[in-house]
C-alpha cells in the first residue's frame, strides 16, 4: 500500500487516557455530592473527605465555591449547616 493511502492510528495509550479522562473525571467530580451526603448522615468517617482535595483547592477559583455549594448543599439536600471543610 502507498505510504500516502496509509491511515493514521493513534496509540492505544492515547484512546485509553482519553475515555479515562472523559468519563472518570467526570465521575470523580460529580461523586463529590453522594460523598458528602453519606459523611454527612454519619454512613462514611470524615476521612474519606481527604479523597476531594483536589476539588477543595477548585473553591479558590471565583464562582467555583458558589457551584459546589449548590450542587452540595440544593442538589444533595446536605444540611449540615452551610460548612464543609476538609
Amino acid at each position: 500500500m502507498k505510504p500516502s493511502l496509509e491511515k493514521a492510528t493513534v496509540p492505544r495509550w492515547v484512546v485509553k487516557t482519553t475515555w479515562i479522562l472523559a468519563i472518570g473525571l467526570p465521575i470523580y467530580v460529580l461523586s463529590i455530592g453522594p460523598v458528602v451526603k453519606l459523611i454527612d448522615e454519619g454512613y462514611l468517617p470524615e476521612a474519606t473527605a481527604y479523597l476531594y482535595l483536589p476539588i477543595y483547592a477548585l473553591g479558590y477559583i471565583p464562582g467555583a465555591q458558589q457551584v459546589f455549594n449548590w450542587y452540595i448543599f440544593h442538589v444533595w439536600n446536605v444540611d449540615n449547616g452551610g460548612d464543609i471543610t476538609l
